[in-house]
């Protein structure tokens, strides 16, 4: 499938021209990784090679800042669907349930990222650490909620750390499952129903308790 050339990009559009190199290069990367060279995804997006590689060294780096990118979208999303949600347990599975869906729509992408090793320099490396703290922050606050309302087991039988580590590598291993190992899609609803079970009796909740 041909890509159609962006018009130029302003000079003075920096945030516009940024934009356009990461919407390029995640259509380029997606439809082929060895193929998508730095002069063809500046050039598609209407911008100079060296504008390029005044952002990124190489194309593994465009790929951290794509993914950098689409998870602040998701975490925006997730803080602002879960604000008005104080049941822990329902906060627990709105986080699930948007995360597959968000990665459904863009499965190419998760794809590609599980398929590459490393994510660039130092700076691209701290980035996307920033962006999954992010993440762990609002796994900790729904499990920290579900604490103090006697919904999940006690932090003497809890380590919070462990329990987030547990949930992200749940869902990322369930996903590389599926889309590397087996090659099927992303079905979000169904598939963020089992891991919220299975999540749940972890974190030792009683699905036949009424909690307050």
């Amino acid at each position: 499938m041909s890509r159609q050339l962006k018009t130029s990009q302003s000079r003075y559009d920096i945030e516009g021209r940024y934009k356009a190199l990461l919407e390029a290069g995640e259509t380029l990367l997606c439809n082929g990784y060895d193929s998508a060279q730095p002069q063809l995804i500046a050039k598609t997006a209407g911008v100079s090679i060296g504008l390029f590689y005044r952002h990124f060294k190489n194309k593994q780096e465009l790929l951290t800042a794509i993914m950098v990118h689409h998870l602040g979208i998701l975490h925006r999303q997730t803080i602002q669907e879960i604000e008005y949600s104080p049941n822990p347990v329902e906060a627990l599975h709105i986080v699930l349930i948007l995360t597959l869906r968000y990665f459904q729509a863009h499965q190419g992408l998760i794809k590609l990222f599980f398929m590459q090793i490393g994510y660039g320099d130092a700076i691209a490396t701290e980035q996307l650490r920033e962006a999954r703290k992010t993440y762990r922050n609002i796994l900790e606050s729904i499990l920290q909620s579900g604490i103090a309302r006697g919904v999940f087991i006690t932090p003497d039988d809890l380590d919070i750390q462990i329990a987030i580590n547990s949930i992200i590598g749940t869902i990322n291993w369930s996903l590389y499952d599926l889309l590397i190992v087996r090659n099927e899609a992303i079905e979000p609803d169904d598939l963020g129903a089992r891991l919220s079970t299975h999540i749940l009796r972890g974190l030792g909740y009683e699905f036949n308790t009424v909690h307050p």
